[in-house]
């Protein structure tokens, strides 16, 4: 029996070709005190609230007859099967089970780790313990000085190397976004985490991969927009740091910072990604230009968002390696850096 579970569970885990890492499981705000069904990791999954708010996440159906634990209530810290009333306590054992009046015998959940922070349920895949803390961003925490704004989460035909790989592409930025540029785009690789301290307490050393991109002024028409809006630069910064599944970025036009964005990914299941964005605007101390930021970052973000979603849905499946050019040495790093965090998913995550 159990040799059957980790034989597919492993083929799970190579088909979603997965890291082990933290995930967005669900914006805080959509889980109520549940329970709720959650598509995850190619499998059903159920999160609730205990009676302290705190999120449980667990497989998602009862392992006495397979009743969907989505379908049943919370009583207390406990969830409740709809089919025979068993209950479930929040670490996932079998606290109940009527008529029977010992528990001891009785199958329990599959639990998961989870942790709620920066407005999302987060939940650990590949071991059944975390290898490294969540990374904390706390600009969405409602850290002072941040006051502005927004989230988007988009649905697509991708998986979570294609969705992250992106940022270390610089050459797309032209290419795909249309980004007219006095020069060329470029990218370096950064071997030390100081260079993103800004972001806040660093990133487990082991599990950290930091990029820094740069391009020039734009020109052309986007150029003369820029110009008349005050918004174009010399010299443009997007400072990146990850882990295998997300990243903080910065974005800086003349060493000043326009905004602070978090990208994580909720994997549903193969070649099926939710792509969560959260991205938080400073004050610069006047009004005027607070409302103009907002008006034109949040256009500009969503925009280039979408932009991305035609090329995640129609990409070639699964997460083959390509052809490679001189500009992709970016993207050779993370999928290098990616895959050794795919090697360390045990059997029976």
């Amino acid at each position: 029996m159990n040799q059957r579970v980790s034989a597919a569970t492993s083929t799970t885990a190579q088909r979603l070709d997965l890291p082990a890492s933290w995930y967005v499981a669900v914006p805080s705000p959509h889980l109520g005190k549940g329970p709720q069904q959650l598509p995850l990791f190619g499998r059903k999954l159920v999160a609730w609230r205990d009676r302290t708010g705190r999120p449980v996440v667990a497989q998602g159906h009862c392992p006495h007859l397979g009743a969907s634990l989505g379908a049943g209530r919370v009583t207390g810290d406990d969830l409740q099967c709809v089919s025979h009333r068993w209950r479930f306590d929040a670490a996932g054992r079998c606290v109940a089970a009527p008529p029977a009046p010992d528990t001891t015998d009785r199958p329990g959940l599959r639990t998961y780790p989870a942790v709620e922070r920066h407005g999302y349920v987060w939940v650990w895949y590949g071991s059944r313990e975390p290898m490294f803390p969540l990374p904390s961003f706390p600009v969405l925490d409602g850290a002072t000085g941040y006051p502005t704004g927004f989230r988007m989460a988009d649905d697509t035909r991708a998986t979570v190397r294609r969705i992250l790989e992106n940022t270390y592409d610089p050459d797309h930025l032209v290419a795909l976004h249309g980004l007219e540029v006095d020069g060329s785009t470029k990218l370096r690789m950064l071997d030390d985490p100081g260079a993103t301290a800004d972001h806040g307490p660093p990133i487990a050393a082991e599990a950290w991969l930091g990029a820094e991109l740069t391009w020039p002024s734009y020109s052309g028409r986007l150029g003369m927009i820029t110009r008349v809006l005050g918004t174009n630069a010399k010299e443009f910064v997007l400072r990146v740091d990850g882990w295998p599944s997300g990243q903080r970025i910065s974005y800086f036009a003349d060493g000043r910072l326009q905004y602070r964005m978090l990208l994580a990914a909720a994997p549903l299941g193969p070649n099926r990604t939710i792509q969560h964005i959260a991205v938080a605007m400073p004050r610069t101390g006047a009004r005027w230009r607070d409302l103009r930021n907002y008006v034109l970052h949040r256009p500009e973000i969503t925009m280039t968002s979408q932009q991305d979603i035609p090329l995640f849905n129609t990409i070639e499946r699964g997460d083959r390696h390509g052809l490679y050019v001189g500009g992709d040495h970016g993207v050779l790093a993370f999928r290098k850096y990616y895959q050794q965090w795919v090697d360390r998913v045990a059997d029976d995550a």
